[in-house]
């Protein structure tokens, strides 16, 4: 009998322990596929809302401020380059590149906005005081900043391959002056109107170099910090009904990206140990290179969410953001998570997705951009299959220092 006993009570066991593994994969599998974004709870638009989005130009912050101005919005954006065809140094290892303030509104007033462009240098703390000195003048409120500004992003391909001893305590400065440190600025600045109104929306625009080694040591410190920061910032701004978040874009296909801004990374000076040797020029043409517009799109989202003040402190993904928003590019396609099982298996399977229509895609960005010749087959692949994203904690269990 107690054989039969200690039987019975290790079948009932093993019996409990099945179940308890079933529905904790059930849940693991919930949480990951269910979306924490909603598009059923946005409000209709931005209209009579005031952004600024730094850095504005050409790239990430252009696709912003057009994204911004889709919904409706009002839109100062600041950079250096003001008029079309001016010339900058702007471009991969300084050269002039594409891209100016002008074109930029251009773009923003067709898609429903409007815009004001302001000639600003974000290294210059009294020029960024005037800025906001001057939206509030205009507009008597400021509700969304958007922090994007960083004029490394010319200088990293010139010294790319070289260690951080070898480019100097320059290198420091060159990373960390426009961008982290003037977002501290911008934000000081924002946050003195915002607090008074009791509302707005800070967004820094990092990177998963905040998580794991890319490029170099001042590139990957600095981007750390800004996510730090945000959670710290919205530690304070909470009493203020404040938001203030990191967005992590992943491989997003801007001009100085199209250019040959990623070449030249080798292990251990760019690329960290090993992290497979990726040709990201093939993957430009496809839709697991996001679209600057795509950024815009899931921070206009954002910006109407009236839940948003759940998600203050916190890193967000456009990718993963655009799933729950129901959003898509103006390709046409909802690009995948840099972290997610989807992308993986899509470089995996790019000669079977070559053959059926589904890797490359017609056409540029923003206003160039082919929707229409978008097949059946690639629209049920890319916008509909789930992503299966990886979660933040398993991401952190595989990232650099500090970690424990």
């Amino acid at each position: 009998h107690t054989l039969l006993r200690q039987i019975i009570f290790a079948s009932g066991m093993a019996i409990l322990f099945r179940g308890a593994l079933l529905v904790a994969t059930a849940a693991s599998l919930y949480a990951i596929c269910r979306p924490a974004f909603c598009a059923g709870r946005l409000k209709a638009s931005l209209d009579g809302q005031v952004a600024v989005v730094t850095g504005a130009s050409r790239g990430i912050g252009k696709g912003i401020a057009i994204g911004l101005g889709e919904a409706g919005a009002t839109v100062y954006v600041t950079g250096r380059t003001s008029a079309k065809g001016a010339s900058n140094t702007g471009g991969v290892n300084g050269k002039s590149q594409t891209g100016s303030l002008e074109e930029t509104c251009e773009e923003v007033v067709k898609a429903g906005g409007k815009c004001v462009a302001v000639a600003a240098d974000s290294a210059v703390d009294a020029q960024l005081k005037e800025l906001f000195g001057r939206v509030m003048q205009e507009q008597g409120k400021l509700d969304i900043l958007v922090n994007n500004a960083f004029s490394a992003v010319s200088w990293l391909p010139s010294t790319m391959g070289q260690a951080f001893w070898d480019k100097g305590i320059e290198a420091w400065d060159k990373v960390n002056n426009v961008g982290l440190r003037s977002h501290y600025v911008a934000s000081v600045y924002a946050a003195q109107h915002m607090s008074k109104a009791k509302s707005g929306l800070i967004v820094n625009v990092g990177s998963f170099g905040g998580l794991n080694y890319i490029f170099d040591v001042s590139y990957g410190v600095g981007k750390a910090a800004m996510d730090r920061m945000a959670n710290d910032m919205a530690v304070e701004l909470a009493t203020e009904n404040i938001t203030m978040i990191s967005l992590w874009p992943g491989l997003v296909k801007t001009e100085n990206i199209e250019d040959g801004a990623l070449k030249g990374m080798e292990e251990r000076r760019g690329r960290a140990p090993g992290n497979p040797e990726m040709d990201m020029k093939q993957l430009l043409p496809t839709p697991l290179a996001e679209t600057p517009l795509f950024s815009g799109r899931a921070v206009a989202a954002f910006a109407r969410d009236p839940r948003k003040m759940d998600f203050t402190g916190k890193v967000l993904v456009p990718a993963v953001m655009a799933w729950g928003y129901e959003l898509l590019d103006e390709r046409g396609v909802r690009s995948p998570p840099f972290v997610s099982v989807k992308f993986l298996l899509s470089t995996a399977l790019q000669p079977v997705l070559r053959r059926f229509g589904v890797w490359e895609l017609h056409g540029g960005l923003f206003g160039d951009a082919k929707p229409d010749l978008l097949s059946d087959a690639a629209k049920f692949y890319w916008n509909k299959l789930p992503d299966l994203s990886f979660p933040g904690m398993l991401l952190k269990l595989g990232a650099g220092c500090p970690n424990f």
